[in-house]
């Protein structure tokens, strides 16, 4: 356990505060589908066409997340907040001037994408090794900002964009570059403040691994298909949630929109639950229950035909997936140890990836739209299978003793 001093326990809320304004930034891709139609008037394109910038997003996210944490090990992550931030906000505000697929895939899909994985990895993982007591808390407050910042960006965007047009886009932008830029600085990890003699934290143990070391493990592989598997149930369903809505409810766009309300504040709700389960459970055991969660929630909305039953089982669903992110960070570092903890987790945050492009590509794939209310049936079952699947990956874990609170 890193040892902070006096100086550095008064000032870590500062950090966290800074780390906390970064995430809810970087959350922007969870609120593109408010910018789905302005887009695909200004570049004449399909909704699928549209709809395959967020997949270059989230995967661009994703490889600039592991060049970013090998850097952030190396060097901080003070300057990866001013380099991030220009590309972040330069990819929005640009879009503003988009006439094509092309230069859209460009802006919001590469430039915005790889500002995100820049910033979002290293802005966690730092503030977390400011407070090595309680990462699971601090680490579900620092992912509940993921879902607040959709909430304002679904809101302010729509706002600009029927007022403006695409250049809607500017203010976002310039907004996105000054909070990052204006709190990046703040970004230093405790070897930064009060190294040791040798010049850095004694923090190497036995389970310090480095990412070579890391995937050569067999619990890394085991991990990562978790990750994927815990988000692809997730995200089949709540990717498609006002559709769903609309089918099984008989909601007009506009009501079942409230829907995705209701799901982004259990999902804040869930990963503030979450941090405080995983110092006290350990993270495979809150994963486990995660999980039974996931497919209580599935099981349910396949069967809800009026609102209110539909509203409580998406409440435990989106609660229950939005805990699967604040558990990975103190996953990855509790097993693997903290000295490369942001390569490790940036390598780690592929599963994250995958199940966002899988996950969406089943559901579409496995509707029956002749089924009438029940078109989403197959997905349904197909998601609970996808969950069980990654609960016996995970009861695996626990018998292992990994990621438990017990002595490994």
């Amino acid at each position: 356990m890193i040892d902070i001093p006096i100086r550095g326990k008064r000032n870590r809320w500062w950090i966290f505060t800074a780390a906390f304004l970064i995430i809810f930034c970087c959350a922007a891709s969870s609120a593109f589908s408010v910018f789905a139609e302005p887009l695909r008037k200004a570049v004449n394109g399909t909704p699928s066409q549209v709809a395959f910038t967020l997949t270059l997003y989230q995967f661009f996210m994703a490889c600039f997340g592991v060049a970013s944490g090998w850097i952030m090990d190396r060097f901080g992550a003070r300057k990866l907040m001013y380099v991030g931030g220009l590309v972040f906000g330069l990819g929005w505000g640009l879009t503003a001037f988009v006439h094509s697929l092309p230069l859209l895939y460009l802006t919001v899909g590469l430039m915005a994408g790889a500002g995100n994985g820049i910033m979002y990895n290293p802005a966690l993982l730092t503030a977390l090794k400011w407070f090595p007591e309680k990462r699971g808390t601090i680490s579900g407050f620092l992912l509940a900002a993921a879902s607040l910042g959709p909430l304002v960006l679904a809101k302010v965007g729509a706002v600009l964009c029927d007022s403006f047009g695409m250049n809607g886009f500017i203010p976002i932008g310039i907004a996105y570059l000054v909070i990052c830029w204006a709190v990046g600085w703040l970004m230093d990890s405790p070897r930064e403040v009060a190294p040791d003699a040798g010049g850095r934290i004694a923090q190497t143990g036995e389970n310090d691994f480095t990412p070579g070391q890391m995937l050569r493990t067999s619990r890394f592989w085991l991990m990562l298909a978790l990750f994927a598997i815990s988000c692809t149930a997730g995200i089949m369903l709540i990717g498609s949630l006002s559709p769903i809505a609309q089918v099984q409810l008989g909601m007009t766009p506009v009501v079942a929109a409230n829907m995705v309300v209701v799901n982004t504040l259990s999902n804040f709700c869930g990963r503030l639950i979450t941090g405080r389960l995983t110092d006290k459970l350990g993270q495979t055991k809150t994963l486990a229950l995660i999980l039974v969660l996931t497919m209580v929630g599935l099981a349910g909305l396949s069967a809800a035909r009026n609102v209110w039953v539909f509203s409580l089982f998406l409440i435990l669903l989106g609660a229950s997936f939005g805990g699967v992110l604040v558990v990975y960070p103190t996953l990855t570092g509790r097993v693997f140890g903290q000295t490369h903890s942001g390569t490790n987790y940036g390598i780690m945050f592929f599963g994250y990836a995958i199940g966002a492009l899988v996950g969406p590509q089943i559901a579409a794939r496995s509707i029956n739209k002749a089924a009438g209310v029940d078109a989403y049936h197959t997905a349904y079952m197909i998601a609970i299978a996808v969950a069980l699947v990654g609960l016996v990956i995970d009861i695996f874990l626990i018998v292992k003793k990994i990621g438990t609170t017990e002595k490994e």
